[in-house]
């Protein structure tokens, strides 16, 4: 179980004692704007939580501020045609955001994914709306590769989305 220590939180695995708060900080509408789906319920997150330990393609980590769970960052590989390359995605609660947190919490898990996983490529998709998920990847240290126009369709609605990497 990797653990990640930073100044004012620690990222470390999800546990099944999460799954309350994970429910009520996914319920957030800005949250939900910027995912395809939330889950329903506690249950919901508790058997995704169950999953997710069995998954050997991810690795999911709480941000844990104070010993409560405050956000998530994910890492997964996504394509079997390339070993070397992983997608990470992230969110933060509402009383978390504009501290730096989420930005610090991206690093770290970047650097620990290229070093484990010894990656060429780590990708990411933020909507054209989230200025300020934009500015998470691009303070730790993405690139802005393009604008995926009409990527998804979310109660019918077609949102666009910009594609950031970062490459070694």
């Amino acid at each position: 179980m990797t653990i990640i220590k930073a100044k004012g939180f620690i990222l470390r695995p999800v546990r099944l004692s999460d799954a309350e708060n994970i429910y009520k900080y996914q319920q957030d509408k800005d949250v939900k704007k910027g995912f395809m789906t939330t889950p329903k319920s506690v249950e919901e997150v508790k058997k995704d939580i169950l999953k997710s330990k069995r998954d050997k393609t991810s690795e999911k980590f709480v941000i844990d501020v104070g010993g409560e769970a405050v956000g998530k960052v994910s890492i997964n590989f996504d394509d079997p045609y390339h070993k070397k390359k992983m997608k990470i995605s992230y969110w933060i609660a509402k009383d978390y955001r504009g501290k730096g947190i989420t930005t610090k919490a991206v690093k770290l898990v970047t650097d620990y994914a290229f070093k484990k996983y010894k990656l060429v490529r780590l990708w990411a998709w933020c909507r054209t709306f989230n200025k300020a998920s934009a500015r998470v990847l691009e303070k730790a240290g993405y690139k802005l590769e393009g604008i995926s126009r009409k990527n998804k369709c979310k109660d019918g609605k077609y949102l666009d989305d910009m594609l950031w990497a970062k490459v070694r």
